[in-house]
């Protein structure tokens, strides 16, 4: 499979963006470790420092995500010359790339940040229950970039610098 140069500096800086994310939620999984698996009753304290950790893993989290997504996925089709149409489409394809385990994985994996990116006082056992389903799925989401890396470097001979 010929590669379009044109993308790959591009992906090469996108790479190294989530190079940087994948450090910064692994610091964040270090940080929370002794919190999880959340209850309600935590999530009802005033423990400020247990909110902030919670608050960055939340927001790394979504950043990855975002960042895998909506510019890795893509621009590793462009630099494969194909462009994905849709993101049904792209999860596809990454799913024939053994990238992604399936595409259902990573639409379950929205589901899930899309489920704790809301804050509802009244709701805390909802909320600790995402946050934990999100604990539990942050090493996929991790393996996901190193399964991207290992695409490059067997199909294309590409390795790529920042590795976590």
């Amino acid at each position: 499979m010929p590669l379009n140069t044109k993308y790959l500096s591009l992906f090469e800086q996108n790479w190294s963006e989530s190079q940087i994310a994948v450090k910064r939620m692994e610091v964040s999984l270090r940080r929370l470790e002794q919190y999880f698996p959340l209850t309600a009753l935590a999530l009802k304290s005033e423990d400020e420092a247990l909110f902030e950790k919670l608050d960055a893993f939340r927001v790394r989290f979504a950043g990855l995500q975002d960042c895998i997504g909506n510019k890795l996925f893509r621009n590793l089709l462009r630099v494969e010359d194909e462009e994905g149409l849709n993101m049904a489409d792209t999860l596809s394809r990454m799913e024939k790339r053994h990238i992604l385990s399936s595409a259902e994985s990573w639409r379950k994996m929205r589901e899930i940040r899309n489920a704790f990116s809301h804050d509802y006082p009244e709701a805390e056992s909802q909320r600790a229950d995402a946050l934990n389903m999100t604990w539990a799925i942050a090493p996929e989401l991790i393996k996901i970039t190193d399964q991207i890396e290992a695409y490059l470097i067997k199909l294309h001979n590409i390795k790529l610098g920042g590795d976590h």
